[in-house]
């Protein structure tokens, strides 16, 4: 097959002996604005890792079935002398020296979607494998904590998502379909998309970008164009199973927080207030002059909860947080989430035509299965 190929790849040589091609051997202008990123993936690649599962094949099992197995559809774990079935691809970031990684939850639980892989095994490019252990995962934002043994490791840097504009440069790293650690390229199409977008998740504040996320890209980062850590992407809004430019990816301000909620106690600690809100329509905001601002009307209050023992009642529109304004209501119980059991918030809201202000102490959430 491959003499046959040669063959054909010569044919046209031959018919056009005498004629030469010119080409440009200077190498590219990479000084040029936006004519190269490889020295800036260069230096955080190989901070990108490859993430696989893994079940435990017990004993019965391998004695029932000996001889049909296929040996190439296993593992076999040296330490223990296990057995062990893949099960799951994705892929992750290391964003700590000394082994700290970061993926989605959804990346390392079992088939029952609510139990963590008997076996979470992490491959670096230079392709050492590293049995990881995972400190902790959180199912209302779908990030996990992993941590492997090394030190002096490659890691990634996280930059201020908040900053994030529609239209920067991003990258996508991951190891989609498991053809190798690959980069995509694209812009910020939107900033945050929520439970409209049919994630699934309690806390969602996407990122939402046109650069290709297919299967197993899930838990590695989104860059910005300088290398930093901006996002975490997790899912794809698509027909076909593949990329159709609907990506989405967990902020980086998002990620820090909960991944060191996890890395040193293992689970997050969220806050809560008690109260359930709806957004109001842009004619009541316009009539209660709130400009640009969004606001809430709080719904639901729930008995001897920090909303209802601070006066906040049914009906109560919410306009800002300790003075800030926000957009809407997934933006409202996001902010009130990242606030720690014991804080003080004083919360803006109008009553009937009359501003008020109330003082909240935050409880703690109860943790999201």
């Amino acid at each position: 097959m491959l003499r046959h190929l040669t063959a054909l790849v010569l044919l046209p040589a031959m018919a056009l002996a005498g004629v030469s091609f010119d080409t440009d051997v200077r190498p590219i202008n990479r000084t040029a604005p936006g004519a190269s990123y490889a020295d800036m993936l260069a230096r955080i690649m190989p901070a990108v890792v490859s993430i696989r599962t893994a079940e435990v094949i017990p004993q019965a099992v391998l004695d029932r079935y000996r001889g049909r197995i296929d040996k190439d559809s296993v593992l076999k774990d040296e330490k223990t002398g296990e057995t062990l079935m893949p099960t799951g691809l994705g892929s992750g970031t290391i964003i700590h020296p000394e082994g700290y990684v970061i993926t989605n939850r959804h990346v390392v639980l079992k088939a029952d979607r609510a139990t963590v892989s008997d076996t979470v095994i992490v491959q670096l490019q230079d392709r050492r494998e590293f049995r990881a252990k995972v400190l902790g995962v959180d199912a209302g934002s779908d990030i996990a904590v992993l941590k492997i043994e090394g030190r002096n490791l490659p890691f990634a840097k996280f930059t201020d998502s908040e900053k994030a504009r529609v239209g920067d440069v991003v990258f996508a790293i991951g190891n989609p379909l498991d053809a190798g650690i690959t980069v995509t390229s694209g812009i910020v199409s939107a900033l945050g998309r929520s439970g409209k977008q049919g994630m699934g998740m309690a806390f969602e504040d996407f990122i939402q970008t046109d650069a290709a996320i297919n299967p197993g890209n899930s838990g590695g980062p989104l860059i910005d164009f300088e290398g930093r850590l901006l996002g975490m992407n997790t899912a794809i809004k698509s027909r076909t199973g593949g990329s159709i430019g609907l990506g989405y990816s967990i902020p980086a301000n998002l990620i820090v927080s909960v991944a060191t909620d996890l890395a040193n106690g293992g689970k997050v600690v969220r806050g809560l207030i008690g109260v359930q809100g709806e957004d109001i329509s842009l004619a009541e905001a316009t009539k209660l002059n709130l400009g640009k601002n969004g606001a809430v009307r709080v719904s639901l209050i729930s008995d001897g909860l920090p909303a209802a023992k601070a006066g906040l009642r049914v009906g109560d529109i919410i306009v800002a947080l300790d003075g800030k304004p926000f957009e809407n209501w997934n933006e409202l119980r996001l902010a009130i989430s990242r606030r720690k059991p014991g804080e003080v918030l004083m919360v803006n809201f109008i009553r009937e035509g009359r501003g008020s202000l109330a003082r909240v102490t935050v409880a703690e959430r109860a943790l999201d299965r």
